[in-house]
């Protein structure tokens, strides 16, 4: 991970080129490396799970701008969004959920960081999957939970939705 050290707006995000892999964190431009094929598998499995559930053009994967405020543009792996943003806006506006699929470079500031950002921001929950421990964390403003195995994640903010880790974590 890379952080560079001057403080940026909102603006100044605006103004770096289409597709520029960063993030505005606190002020802060943090770009990461590109994430593996094993994460981006599962955030693939994640959209499918959730396009099978909900309207597929509300769910949408990153790069997808979720504007916090004036210092914290976010970029979850995948976003279910409350209603479809115009076609040429990258802001996708406040999602539903947010879910991330943790790694050993960003696990700590999706946990500590954008976790708080996003429900303090009105997500409904905030989903993080740890490939290391096939464990997945739902997040609430009032309380998370963790699921293993073949324990079922549901959703409160998506009736019905579910994934059970295990299958999640080892599908082929």
């Amino acid at each position: 991970m890379t952080t560079m050290s001057a403080t940026f707006t909102r603006r100044d995000y605006s103004l770096l080129p289409e597709g520029f892999p960063a993030q505005l964190i606190h002020g802060q431009l943090v770009k990461d490396p590109s994430p593996t094929y094993g994460h981006q598998r599962l955030a693939g499995r994640l959209r499918d799970a959730l396009v099978r559930h909900v309207e597929p053009d509300l769910v949408v994967m990153a790069p997808a701008d979720v504007v916090i405020d004036e210092v914290n543009v976010l970029q979850p792996d995948v976003v279910v969004l409350r209603t479809s943003p115009p076609l040429e806006q990258s802001d996708v506006g406040i999602p539903r959920v947010a879910l991330e699929v943790l790694s050993q470079s960003t696990a700590a500031r999706d946990r500590d960081v954008k976790r708080v950002l996003f429900l303090r921001a009105g997500v409904e929950e905030v989903w993080l999957l740890d490939p290391v421990s096939e464990a997945i964390e739902i997040w609430w403003p009032d309380a998370m939970q963790r699921y293993t195995g073949s324990d079922a994640a549901v959703s409160r903010a998506l009736s019905g939705f579910q994934l059970i880790p295990a299958r999640l974590f080892h599908s082929t």
